[in-house]
């Protein structure tokens, strides 16, 4: 407790020096900007450095980052890690956005004509939302995968069974450091744990910096982001974050039999805990959204913005209120609520074995097409919700906007937690219909022919 209250202390006064004197650093972060611009080919699109960065940028986005949360879902046997990966990123999505609404600050491109774009976004800029969610999503990616922490089958020990037997306890028992269990599981490898943490450390980098080369954040915002990804990870990794979150969703998990009354005494006592820093947020919202000076500068911002060739056409997304986005963003808070919700009501589709299926069969190609379908849904209703949030000609009221990105929200829980391992049980894989076993068939009656 005692770690959890002074990093929060530490973070909390670093975003108080950023609120009061961060508008100190954008000249300084603008000329960075602009000499990186003028050293490397910005503006070409087939430029070496620019394609480079284009390529961190996108890893960088939560687009990418939601189809790797898909990808692992379907191929981690343990679907505990994957959800503390999931609970984990919808808390630094929902301070980002809070923060965001603390700091108010804009984007590099509001203020000067001088930042040339090759694509526009709106809202407030600190922190930048790609070195915030990259850092904190790719430590716990990249930990998940290089220390194994998944069972592909039911019975595979995972890590342990790749360690030496002396070693086991002391990995059970949280004893056994990084570099040794490194060490323990690839003996030959030719990159060190130093070396491979200097690789991870250098691909944030570069993530976060291209927001700044192309104008999308000022250096300090990127800073800012990483500094509030490193809060998060610290309080998960060594504030007993990670275990409590384990907890959870395996009593969740292992106790689908308790009776209603427990459930919803289990939930309630959650869902309380989710509703405060909600209710602090609409807090922060109503009094952003009458602060009549704030709404002047946004007026100023918005004619810096038009005089972007890139951001001319998109005006009108510029138009909408900035804490109203911000506001919706911040509803992804319940998410783990409902991960939890579904776990906990869902008895007997929790099963790791069943999405160890092939998938080039009659069966499995049907499961494939159903789950594009439920995908292409869930991408629709929530194009359809920002649509409705970004359109400035429909003055609707935020709780209308709020109820529909927790109905979003629960709707991902339902598909990951109760649809899709429906699906898979209900379009298992037949192998007598393998399309490839088909084709090889038809291939050997040619040849005998």
């Amino acid at each position: 407790m005692q770690k959890l209250i002074l990093s929060t202390l530490l973070l909390c006064i670093l975003i108080f020096l950023d609120y009061a004197y961060g508008q100190m650093t954008f000249d300084l972060s603008d000329s960075i900007t602009e000499y990186m611009q003028q050293q490397f080919d910005y503006g070409d699109e087939n430029g070496l450095v620019e394609s480079f960065l284009l390529i961190f940028y996108v890893l960088g986005g939560r687009q990418f980052m939601g189809l790797l949360f898909i990808i692992l879902w379907l191929k981690s046997g343990w679907k505990e890690q994957i959800l503390k990966l999931i609970t984990i990123y919808s808390i630094t999505a929902f301070l980002g956005h809070f923060i965001k609404l603390i700091l108010v600050q804009p984007r590099p491109f509001y203020e000067e004509s001088d930042v040339r774009l090759d694509f526009c976004q709106k809202g407030y800029g600190d922190p930048s939302d790609n070195a915030l969610k990259s850092i904190v999503f790719y430590v716990i990616v990249s930990e998940t995968l290089l220390f194994k922490k998944y069972k592909v089958q039911p019975n595979d020990l995972g890590v342990l069974s790749s360690i030496n037997q002396d070693r086991k306890l002391q990995y059970q028992y949280k004893q056994l450091s990084n570099h040794d269990l490194y060490t323990q599981l690839y003996p030959n490898s030719m990159f060190s744990y130093n070396q491979y943490k200097f690789m991870l450390a250098s691909f944030l980098f570069i993530t976060g910096i291209s927001n700044s080369y192309f104008g999308l954040n000022y250096l300090s915002q990127v800073i800012m982001g990483w500094i509030i990804g490193g809060y998060i990870l610290y309080i998960y990794y060594y504030c007993e974050f990670e275990k409590l979150i384990e907890r959870l969703f395996q009593y969740a998990i292992y106790n689908q039999q308790d009776q209603i009354n427990n459930k919803l005494r289990h939930l309630g006592k959650l869902a309380l805990c989710l509703t405060f820093p909600l209710l602090i947020s609409i807090l922060l919202y109503i009094i952003r959204t009458n602060d009549t000076e704030l709404i002047e500068q946004q007026q100023e911002w918005g004619q810096v913005f038009k005089g972007h060739s890139k951001c001319e056409k998109q005006f009108y997304r510029f138009k909408m209120s900035f804490e109203k986005q911000e506001m919706v963003g911040t509803c992804i808070i319940f998410l783990p609520f409902y991960l939890y919700l579904c776990c906990y009501f869902t008895p007997g589709q929790y099963k790791p074995e069943q999405y160890n299926h092939q998938t080039f069969t009659l069966k499995g190609f049907v499961r494939v097409l159903i789950l594009f379908g439920l995908l292409i849904s869930q991408i629709a209703i929530h194009i359809l919700i920002r649509q409705v949030v970004m359109n400035n000609d429909m003055n609707i009221n935020i709780t209308y906007l709020i109820i529909g990105q927790l109905f979003l929200e629960l709707y991902f829980s339902l598909f990951l937690i109760t649809l899709l391992p429906l699906l898979y049980k209900l379009c298992k894989a037949d192998i007598d219909g393998d399309f490839l076993r088909k084709i090889n068939q038809i291939e050997m009656q040619e040849m005998e022919l």
